[in-house]
C-alpha cells in the first residue's frame, strides 16, 4: 500500500474511543469483538486499514488474518496515518480489507468516503461498517439526546437499508448483516443485570432492535468488455442484396 505523506492531514478525534473505555462500552465491545472474530479469521491478504475507534483495532482485529494493519485518525490517536478518509493518500486498488467503525455517523460526507474506500479495495475487497442502529433503544436514546455531541449520541445514526443502498450504487455485494449488542443504553450495569431478561427477550423476539448493525460487503469484480447478447444483435443487412453486374466485354 502506497502512501503519501505530503498529502495528509488531520481530522477530528472521536470521542468514541473514551466512550468504549466506560462499564456500558466495555459490555458491548465483547459482543462485538466475539462476533467480529469468525468474519475477520476468514479475512486474507497484504493491507488492512481501520477509520473509527482506532484506539481498539488491536483487539478488534486480532484474529484478523491480513498481514500488515494500518490505522487512520487524528492527532491524539493510536494511528499510523493522517489524512481525510475522503481523501486517501493511498493507490488506486491496493487494500484488502477496510473497517469503518462509527465514522459514517460521525462525517459530513459519509459518500465521499465510500467512495474513497471502493477506490483503494482491491477487487473483491472486503469492507466493514460497524455503526449504531437508528431501530433500536440507543436510537431513541440518540433521538432525544443527539444536541449533546458527545458519544455515543452524537451524529447521524443511518439505517441499515439506507447504507445497503448507497453500497449497491458503488457496486458492493453484501455478504452479511449482523446485529452486536441487546444491551441497555444505560451506564449503570447493576440495573441492566437486573433486567436481562429484557436483553434476551429483545434478542429473541425483536432482532432488529440491537444497538450495532455490522455490515460485511465485498467489492464487486466488473467484466473488463461488456457482453452483447444474442438478442440485440442487430444485422446491418437485412437480408441479401443484388451485387450490380459488371459491364460485359461486348458492351465495353
Amino acid at each position: 500500500m502506497q502512501i503519501d505523506p505530503q498529502n495528509s492531514t488531520n481530522i477530528p478525534n472521536l470521542d468514541i474511543n473514551e466512550w468504549y473505555q466506560s462499564p456500558l462500552g466495555q459490555y458491548l465491545f465483547e459482543d462485538l469483538k466475539s462476533m467480529m472474530e469468525p468474519v475477520l479469521a476468514t479475512s486474507f491478504g497484504y493491507y488492512s486499514l481501520q477509520i473509527g475507534c482506532t484506539d481498539h483495532s488491536s483487539l478488534l482485529l486480532d484474529s484478523c488474518r491480513v498481514k500488515h494493519h494500518f490505522n487512520l485518525g487524528g492527532v491524539n490517536a493510536d494511528i499510523d496515518v493522517q489524512a481525510h478518509a475522503s481523501l486517501l493518500p493511498i493507490a488506486n486498488d491496493s487494500v484488502d480489507l477496510i473497517v469503518l467503525m462509527h465514522y459514517l455517523s460521525n462525517t459530513k460526507e459519509p459518500h465521499a468516503v465510500l467512495r474513497e474506500a471502493s477506490r483503494v479495495l482491491i477487487q473483491e475487497g472486503k469492507l466493514i461498517i460497524i455503526d449504531f442502529n437508528p431501530l433500536s433503544l440507543w436510537g431513541v436514546r440518540h433521538f432525544f439526546q443527539s444536541w449533546l455531541e458527545h458519544a455515543p449520541w452524537s451524529g447521524h445514526y443511518y439505517t441499515a437499508r439506507r447504507l445497503k443502498d448507497w453500497m449497491n450504487l458503488l457496486g458492493f455485494d453484501q455478504q452479511k448483516h449482523y446485529r452486536v449488542g441487546y444491551v441497555l443504553p444505560i451506564q449503570h450495569l447493576s440495573v441492566t443485570r437486573h433486567l436481562n431478561w429484557l436483553e434476551k427477550g429483545l434478542k429473541s423476539w425483536v432482532k432488529f432492535s440491537a444497538a450495532l448493525n455490522v455490515l460485511v460487503y465485498s467489492k464487486n469484480i466488473s467484466p473488463m468488455t461488456p457482453i452483447r447478447h444474442h438478442w440485440v444483435t442487430r444485422k446491418l443487412l437485412p437480408g441479401k442484396v443484388a451485387r450490380p453486374g459488371g459491364l460485359s466485354r461486348q458492351e465495353r
